[in-house]
């Protein structure tokens, strides 16, 4: 799925979904010996890659498992995706924050699609957004918000067309570049690493999504 996709959000909430997210989850958070992550970027090299829909699938996973509230952030202030999949309206959101036409967080941050899911559109882009996200300043955005929120979750653009998620990825507790199987080439992923590496970001786990099986799935669970 990518930037211009139409959700099928109902797909998300399939068992086979919900386990593979939820495994997703547990793997992210139960890392022993590491400090607790409170935040997390999801991006990937280029467009097209599925890391809005990874974004999304890990957040329902987060609400279903925590009994505090999860953030999930539209970081994508070119190809916005989040609020259009969850039906939310994107009048207001993480723009009007960073640029402080709003103060308190809340005002800018809606029900999602459970309970504990809770959702921040981009809004309007400031003409000085990138100033706006730069260290430490949106880290402190982070930290206000993790008062609230077990989970931040960020869905940032595409690496090698934007510089937004550079600039998150320094910030955040933890980054998944989502690769696309069979599709994404070396020298683009390597460009994508490379980036985050000169912006700051320490620490990079890549998440590989749809793998094809040249055998049966279910030969793969009993080797």
């Amino acid at each position: 799925m990518n930037d211009s996709d139409t959700f099928d959000t109902g797909k998300l909430y399939s068992p086979e979904a919900q386990q593979i997210f939820a495994n997703f989850y547990d793997n992210l958070m139960l890392s022993p010996g590491e400090a607790p992550v409170k935040s997390v970027l999801i991006c990937s090299a280029d467009p097209g890659e599925g890391s809005t829909t990874v974004a999304l699938g890990l957040a329902l996973a987060a609400a279903g498992k925590q009994n505090r509230p999860i953030l999930l952030i539209d970081g994508n202030f070119h190809h916005p995706c989040i609020c259009q999949a969850l039906n939310l309206t994107d009048l207001y959101g993480l723009g009007e924050l960073i640029a402080g036409r709003v103060e308190a967080p809340k005002a800018v941050i809606q029900r999602g699609a459970s309970v504990f899911l809770s959702v921040m559109g981009p809004g309007i882009t400031p003409p000085n957004h990138l100033v706006d996200l730069e260290p430490p300043k949106f880290k402190n955005l982070l930290n206000r918000l993790a008062e609230d929120y077990a989970l931040v979750i960020v869905d940032g653009p595409s690496v090698n067309m934007y510089p937004e998620s550079v600039l998150y990825a320094s910030q955040v507790d933890q980054v998944i570049l989502v690769v696309y199987a069979g599709v994404t080439r070396v020298p683009v992923l390597s460009k994508a690493l490379a980036k985050l590496t000169a912006g700051g970001c320490k620490k990079v786990d890549l998440l590989l999504n749809r793998r094809i099986f040249p055998i049966p799935n279910w030969i793969y669970k009993k080797l």
